[in-house]
């Protein structure tokens, strides 16, 4: 059996190309605000045989490959059709942070903080924290983490930040999809209207998968005046008998 990332989308990305992002004192896009995925997202069977927590099945985010299937070597195929059976292992539901690109698809809101030296991105889910240089620094030696290293750049008006010293210990959604240590991810921000920034993350990891693959999704602008609120869970949760698809005791 065989899964993937999934997703309703309530928004078409066809933007104009013309249009002109409001911009900082720098002359970059100022994407400051609070905003969140514009879909519901869905982890699936790809068989068509079973949805599973708050996720209906739908259109892939992912684009490459195109027929939007994780390309898993064998062994690791393996692995995440058991994570599946095991949902309770997923590290969200112990309380760690989401990882990336995860913490973009969930539709939780998460805020961007911009001046001319870095972003950063505030997230609601764990309250996590991302500070992505613009300085041009090269990545942290010897570092691991849920969220990775972030450096950031602009290319035109698209930030694209690499992202590399993961723990290997985050998954890609409920339904147990994995990445490991050696993930390296390049995510691209492109405000394509007023309200609207589309996300695309290249991810490569050759341990787990035969060829690096691209999901892409929108963000939409949350109402002005919209605040991250309190999210009471703590890194370590044990009560595995509430964790989605927890086997019942």
């Amino acid at each position: 059996m065989r899964f993937s990332l999934f997703l309703i989308s309530l928004a078409a990305f066809g933007q104009s190309t013309r249009f002109e992002p409001p911009r900082q004192a720098n002359g970059h896009p100022d994407m400051q605000g609070v905003w969140r995925n514009s879909a519901i997202v869905a982890a699936f069977n790809v068989e068509g045989q079973e949805a599973f927590y708050n996720e209906p099945g739908g259109k892939s985010v992912i684009v490459d490959p195109p027929d939007g299937k994780l390309p898993y070597l064998p062994a690791t195929l393996k692995q995440a059709n058991d994570n599946h059976v095991h949902r309770e292992r997923d590290p969200t539901g112990h309380c760690h942070t989401h990882g990336v690109p995860r913490l973009l698809v969930p539709p939780f809101p998460i805020e961007f903080v911009e001046d001319s030296n870095n972003i950063v991105l505030l997230s609601e889910t764990e309250h996590s924290v991302r500070i992505i240089p613009l300085d041009g620094s090269p990545h942290l030696k010897n570092y691991r983490s849920w969220s990775g290293d972030s450096r950031g750049h602009w290319e035109g008006d698209t930030l694209v930040v690499d992202v590399a010293g993961f723990n290997g210990g985050t998954w890609l959604d409920q339904a147990g999809n994995i990445v490991d240590a050696n993930e390296h991810v390049v995510e691209r921000y492109t405000m394509t209207a007023l309200d609207t920034i589309v996300y695309e993350a290249r991810v490569e990891d050759p341990t787990i998968y035969s060829r690096p693959w691209t999901l892409r999704l929108t963000l939409r602008r949350q109402p002005a005046g919209t605040e991250l609120i309190e999210y009471d869970c703590i890194e370590g949760e044990r009560s595995e008998i509430h964790y989605p698809g927890a086997p019942k005791k």
